[in-house]
């Protein structure tokens, strides 16, 4: 995953860069809103069409550490997503663009994701250290917007 990679992605990103100068608030937070009904476990469904599909396979994971790592991929999939569409909306919108209380709110949100990254996993992960990386540019982004530049 990443910028390039899923062209009809990309897309639906700019899209929502597009329409963020005029509707800040709403598009942020439906993205939140999205992104928070991300935390349900996956379902039964999937886990079990994961594992009828993987039975040919040889197993890596054990049949009870499935629904854990495919929750856990959906969490890492979810905050990617949401990462790339905020990036996406602070890249369009103007300094005062950004409600006040929507951005302090948005600042607390990442920086305490940014916070929580365990050191040892975002070493040894790709995907961890996409996310990492994703919230400090997303950090960067909100500093630009929110701050005065010296």
């Amino acid at each position: 995953m990443g910028p390039g990679v899923d062209e009809k992605f990309d897309d639906m990103l700019s899209s929502l860069g597009k329409v963020a100068p005029r509707h800040a608030k709403p598009v942020i937070d439906s993205v939140m809103r999205w992104r928070k009904s991300q935390n349900e476990p996956a379902s039964q469904d999937v886990v079990h069409h994961h594992l009828s599909q993987s039975s040919s396979a040889p197993r890596v994971l054990r049949t009870p550490d499935v629904p854990q790592a495919l929750n856990e991929r959906k969490r890492l999939a979810s905050a990617y997503i949401m990462c790339r569409a905020l990036i996406a909306v602070s890249r369009s919108i103007s300094k005062d663009g950004l409600p006040e209380a929507i951005g302090h709110n948005l600042e607390e949100l990442i920086f305490e994701q940014f916070r929580r990254h365990d050191p040892k996993l975002t070493m040894h992960s790709a995907n961890y250290r996409s996310i990492a990386d994703l919230h400090a540019a997303l950090l960067g982004h909100l500093a630009e917007l929110r701050y005065a530049q010296l």
